[in-house]
């Protein structure tokens, strides 16, 4: 990306006696605009280019006439390859560009470059030793520019999913232990335990809608925005208000289920961001789901229904006519659309996890033999 905020692909040339090549560096192009005169070059064109899939343009003001009507381009799959046919066919241009300047974007390449007939054996070879060189350099840090970026996304994947697994398993641990020793007495102060380190998980876990989004991890982003925002509304617009739901023992089974399927998720997602498969891990991550997500739901339902008479009561999140926006709204309306939410949504996140699963543990399918 240049100062002026256009982003510019990378652009290779080299010359013939007769023509100038540019081979444009981007892949997969769409809705691409090149124009040809005697003096310039623009081009516009949306594909995967250095900065990914964006729309790339540059425009070049060239440093001897070309022929318009002889120059052409070829779209190809990995590349644009452009041909400008000089108008004079012997000159030679010591640069690209008429004016002198030293655009970042704009590279020889070394692989079409012609050495000039006058050089000697041994100044040709040291030429090109040279440019092997160049070429060697520049492949050595684009490689350690790409190391460098996946060393630090594993290590940030890796704490992320480590520190969801540590807070998730110490609520998981403590409402087991709780319900053992003491039933449901005192479901106050198992809220209260349980609730300050799932619901920094839970804030946490919004990041795991903007990690797909940004392409930092490689799956879809429609399941984790029902489950994430799913449980934070449920977490802080209908229990954290209403203060009668905290002493409930279903509201800390639901807050159980839900630590209980990250308990197995989340080490899933640790050996996979290490490149390592635990036939165990992998087997409870598409397992567990099955009774813990129908449960889960369940719990969630059961719990805004209970809060429904409260929100009634004390209309809580709810606006009434008449006020400044002229805008009504009951926020205990909205618990009842939440529990259609669930009726609707809830198979189909159940449906997903099981083509999930039959992915990964189906049939297998044999190949016919002709």
């Amino acid at each position: 990306m240049s100062g002026d905020g256009v982003l510019h692909p990378l652009v290779y040339w080299a010359q013939t006696d007769k023509n100038v090549s540019l081979k444009v560096d981007i892949s997969d192009v769409t809705n691409h605009k090149i124009v040809v005169t005697d003096e310039n070059l623009q081009f516009e064109a949306q594909g995967v280019g250095p900065a990914g899939l964006h729309s790339y343009k540059f425009s070049l003001d060239f440093y001897g006439a070309v022929d318009e009507e002889k120059s052409t381009y070829r779209v190809l799959d990995r590349n644009v390859e452009i041909s400008l046919a000089k108008a004079a066919k012997s000159d030679f241009w010591p640069r690209v560009t008429y004016k002198k300047e030293k655009a970042a974007w704009l590279r020889l390449d070394f692989d079409k470059l012609e050495l000039e007939d006058s050089e000697g054996e041994q100044e040709q070879v040291q030429k090109v030793d040279h440019r092997a060189k160049i070429k060697e350099l520049e492949k050595q840090i684009i490689d350690a520019q790409d190391k460098a970026y996946t060393d630090m996304k594993t290590a940030y994947l890796f704490v992320y999913n480590l520190l969801q697994f540590i807070m998730y398993t110490y609520v998981s641990i403590l409402l087991f232990t709780w319900f053992i020793l003491y039933g449901k007495d005192d479901m106050n102060a198992a809220f209260e335990r349980a609730f300050y380190p799932l619901g920094i998980a839970q804030i946490l876990a919004v990041l795991e809608i903007v990690h797909p989004l940004t392409g930092l991890v490689k799956t879809g982003v429609a399941a984790p925005i029902m489950q994430v925002l799913g449980r934070d509304l449920v977490l802080f617009l209908i229990i954290v208000p209403i203060e009668e739901l905290h002493s409930e023992p279903i509201v800390c089974y639901l807050f159980l289920i839900w630590s209980a399927i990250e308990v197995v998720r989340y080490p899933y997602y640790i050996f996979a961001t290490l490149d390592y498969d635990s036939e165990v891990v992998t087997w409870l991550r598409y397992t567990m789901w099955m009774p813990l997500y129908p449960l889960g739901i369940l719990s969630e339902g059961i719990v805004a229904h209970l809060a429904i008479p409260y929100a009634q009561e004390r209309g809580i999140f709810s606006m009434s006519l008449p006020n400044s926006f002229n805008f009504a709204f009951r926020f205990d309306y909205y618990l009842y659309v939440h529990l259609a939410l669930l009726v609707l949504l809830g198979p189909f996140m159940l449906t997903h996890m099981w083509k999930l699963r039959q992915k990964r543990f189906g049939p297998k399918r044999k190949v016919k033999a002709h």
